[in-house]
């Protein structure tokens, strides 16, 4: 369950709809000029909130969070965004209030189940006032119980909890929050969600709406992020560590957490460079693609002894020797390079057109001169990775 962050406009979003409110706010890419016309379409009269939407933590101590801002200042702020390098921003109305009436309110799920932790000191002082958070654990037979321990409405609390189950948020953080009677006003919100239940949510978010802070891409997370958009087929990858010794070519989420998990399991998890998966049948040449940026992490990591598992359950429908195809193309672009940095290949795959693309990748291997085994689905997946392990000792 990769827990990942949502943008600040999506969970706004969310959370106005759950309230009944509608949310004006105005959701902002800093590499289209196009929101230029957007803003210069505000009142000239009105006043703005203009944030960086990156899942930047600590966002006004560093700058990123403007207040009370005329249209002309929320122009020249999303242009310093930009300049910094931040790709999202956030420009919404300014609600002059009281910052003595600011609430803290969050949700968050544990091994305990969903814990409610609301206090009446809410702001970007919240980490000062730790002693006043209230805790409760929230079922859905204990809204009673948590309303009276929090003094919250327990129809809102019920509102807010229908909203954190049906859409798979692991934590939901309303801070600072205005509570007007029956309800609330969402000054600024966090939420994180299970990445795996995108297919679950209707429509509720998808990964467009997901968020990571500037600078913590790699080169090679963005190519396959890039990729991904482009193709019907899947595609994610996401650097563990740049200088680990086993990198993961893997087709399909199953294969891809069966792998996880022997690595770890056999404590060798702070040795994994990568995770992700392709699956979806992807083409040759969408194959090929994804294949390069995983060579290109594995010829840069420092480590003295690399291993590249080309792995897999047993496809339904993504065509083994096709797929093979691409990532042979990929294999002896960096033929001298894998030879002189000693990587041992393993390939464990199966599903249609699995015979030929088996021989053919391990026909080329045999030419290339490339340590390596290759294995149809009579080995286990778990075998596969005992053998990663062994060659590394």
């Amino acid at each position: 369950m990769p827990r990942v962050a949502l943008s600040e406009f999506r969970a706004k979003d969310l959370l106005y709809k759950t309230l009944g409110q509608t949310y004006t706010g105005l959701e902002i890419d800093l590499k289209s000029r196009k929101y230029k016309k957007a803003i210069k379409q505000l009142s000239d009269k009105d006043k703005f909130v203009t944030k960086v939407d990156q899942a930047v933590k600590k966002r006004n101590k560093l700058c990123l969070v403007k207040i009370n801002r005329s249209k002309d200042q929320v122009l020249a702020d999303l242009a310093e965004f930009a300049k910094q390098g931040y790709s999202h921003a956030l420009v919404e109305p300014f609600i002059a209030h009281d910052q003595g009436k600011e609430r803290y309110i969050a949700l968050a799920r544990s091994r305990r189940g969903v814990i409610l932790s609301y206090s009446q000191k809410g702001g970007v002082a919240i980490e000062s006032h730790s002693n006043t958070v209230k805790h409760s654990i929230f079922t859905e037979s204990g809204f009673r119980a948590s309303s009276n321990k929090t003094k919250l409405n327990n129809k809102l609390l019920k509102s807010l909890y229908d909203l954190f189950q049906q859409t798979h948020m692991t934590l939901l953080e309303i801070n600072p929050c205005l509570i007007k009677g029956q309800t609330c006003i969402p000054l600024d919100a966090a939420v994180e969600v299970d990445s795996a239940a995108k297919f679950f949510v209707e429509g509720a978010w998808s990964d467009n709406d997901i968020r990571q802070a500037k600078g913590k891409y790699h080169i090679s997370e963005r190519a396959v992020e890039m990729l991904n958009a482009q193709s019907p087929a899947s595609f994610n990858l996401k650097v563990l560590n740049p200088d680990g010794s086993y990198f993961l070519l893997l087709s399909g989420g199953g294969a891809s957490v069966v792998v996880a998990d022997e690595l770890a399991e056999n404590g060798r998890h702070a040795d994994i460079a990568n995770y992700g998966e392709y699956s979806g049948n992807p083409s040759e040449d969408e194959t090929y693609a994804y294949t390069q940026q995983v060579l290109r992490l594995m010829l840069s990591s420092r480590s003295n002894k690399k291993v590249l598992l080309i792995a897999g359950g047993v496809a339904n429908f993504t065509d083994v020797a096709k797929t093979f195809a691409g990532i042979i193309r990929a294999l002896r672009e960096t033929t001298d390079q894998l030879v002189e940095q000693n990587v041992t290949i393993l390939v464990r795959r199966g599903g249609p057109n699995q015979t030929k693309g088996i021989q053919a990748i391990d026909q080329f291997l045999d030419k290339a001169g490339i340590n390596h085994q290759v294995q149809g689905p009579e080995v286990s997946l778990a075998s596969a990775v005992n053998l990663a392990i062994t060659s590394t000792q």
